[in-house]
């Protein structure tokens, strides 16, 4: 054993020498000091039908007053217009935080990044993002902030790289102390801000429950996401005049081939995509995709590989969001019997409006939210797309409307024997109906999946 360990000891001190050293204190701190400026709180009210809501979260200036934080904040769950009040907290060592009003400049989904600037300008310091390739082992550092608790205080994680992971949204992982907080930027050994924290740990900074707000020092983050992936939205942000439209091509039901499906295809090594439906009147539909075409490019470039087939569509699809609306896109599309790929040129549109953008109607006295029907709403319930009738979007708790068994997602098609058309003839009718008969039961027809039930709701007496 002792003479084994001869020649294993050298190998060993070699190998530590060619691995990176960690991060020293001095430079360390050199970066606390330069991040901590741009570091700021995001704050805004959700005030929906029930109630309203704080949410504060972390952001980090990235340009003229522009601040930069994760979407999961503003959810697209939630409707634009019940976002209110936003404000720009900055922290600050010596005196209390200070709140400056903002403007929601929008959510940029094709990188799933937000954006909010202050109403005056402040001229703050901005983070610069590079493109740096990161290498195993390197050491990195990531600067958060605490929760509101603690004053917003920010704080430094030191930790190491320990893979970069491929996907529809490519990802570092690292090994150590973890990260810091959502929205933190993190630097490597040259003090180069080469991503950002975008998963794991509570995103809020102001939750009641003490044991979430310090969730993310506990328990931290292992994962960032690379500047790469991001750095198409600070040169190109979105604004209230101008908010990001999101392109699409209408090929749904997209499934990623199996190594061993590839390669019975002659596709070994390639990664390749199978389209299972094309929804008419689309732009594929317009250029002759069909359902069970394969892709194997786009613009003559290989579809990026995954690190599992189910992840291919998820790929496609980010790659796609990268371009604008009015695009000429070439797919490479094996078809039947083909032996050669034929190329198929589709152009591309604008994705239908979707839920967070529908106008809403609350029926307060019954106790339940319907707003306009969207695009999702008729294809996921396989309806025509000219589909007349309101969406149930929400129930109050011990509300009539619960009672009566209405649920979140049902169509009101019928409103005591009238048809419903849309979110404005049933705010007409439905206000009609209540002024002139308070205490009658309001009777619905709702369309349920592939059936249509009766629902009478009685009013609190």
């Amino acid at each position: 054993m002792i003479r084994s360990m001869k020649w294993f000891l050298p190998a060993l001190l070699m190998f530590a020498g060619m691995c990176p050293a960690a991060m020293s204190p001095e430079a360390a701190r050199k970066l606390y000091d330069q991040a901590t400026p741009s570091l700021m709180a995001v704050q805004y009210v959700w005030a929906h039908e029930l109630g309203r809501q704080e949410v504060v979260g972390a952001g980090v200036v990235v340009g003229d007053d522009l601040v930069m934080f994760s979407v999961i904040l503003v959810s697209p769950a939630i409707p634009d217009e019940q976002m209110k009040e936003f404000k720009i907290i900055v922290p600050s060592q010596q005196h209390d935080p200070e709140e400056i009003d903002a403007v929601f400049q929008g959510r940029d989904e094709r990188t799933n990044m937000a954006f909010v600037k202050p109403k005056t300008p402040q001229h703050w310091k901005p983070v610069k993002f590079e493109d740096v390739p990161v290498q195993v082992g390197e050491p990195v550092v990531s600067i958060g902030m605490l929760p509101k608790g603690a004053a917003y205080k920010s704080y430094l994680m030191q930790s190491e790289v320990a893979a970069t992971l491929r996907g529809a949204d490519p990802q570092v992982l690292v090994q150590g102390n973890g990260l810091a907080a959502m929205s933190s930027p993190v630097y490597n050994a040259d003090g180069k801000a080469i991503g950002l924290v975008s998963y794991g740990g509570n995103p809020l900074l102001n939750g009641h429950n003490e044991g979430e707000t310090i969730a993310s020092i506990s328990n931290p983050p292992k994962f960032f996401v690379p500047a790469s992936d991001f750095l198409l939205s600070l040169t190109d942000p979105p604004t209230p005049k101008k908010p990001v439209a999101l392109v699409w091509t209408g090929m749904a039901q997209l499934t990623g081939l199996s190594k061993d499906v590839a390669e019975a295809l002659g596709l070994k090594d390639l990664a390749a995509v199978q389209v299972g439906e094309v929804i008419a009147t689309t732009p594929a539909a317009k250029a002759g995709v069909e359902v069970g075409d394969i892709i194997t490019k786009v613009d003559g470039h290989d579809l990026e590989r995954g690190d599992e087939a189910s992840e291919l569509p998820g790929i496609l699809r980010r790659r796609l969001l990268r371009h604008k609306v009015g695009d000429e896109v070439t797919f490479s599309v094996l078809r039947g019997q083909d032996a050669k790929p034929r190329e198929i040129k589709v152009t591309l549109e604008e994705q239908p409006r979707q839920a967070n953008l529908a106008k809403r109607y609350y029926a307060e006295d019954l106790g339940f939210v319907v707003r306009e029907l969207v695009f999702n709403d008729t294809y996921a319930l396989k309806l025509p797309a000219d589909q007349k009738g309101v969406m149930v979007a929400m129930e109050r708790p011990q509300s009539a409307a619960v009672s009566a068994n209405l649920r979140r997602g049902d169509i009101i098609i019928r409103m005591n024997n009238s048809p419903v058309t849309d979110i404005v003839e049933f705010e007409k009718f439905y206000k009609a109906t209540r002024k002139d008969h308070p205490h009658d039961p309001l009777v619905v027809v709702v369309q349920r999946k592939t059936r249509e039930d009766t629902i009478r709701i009685e009013p609190p007496q």
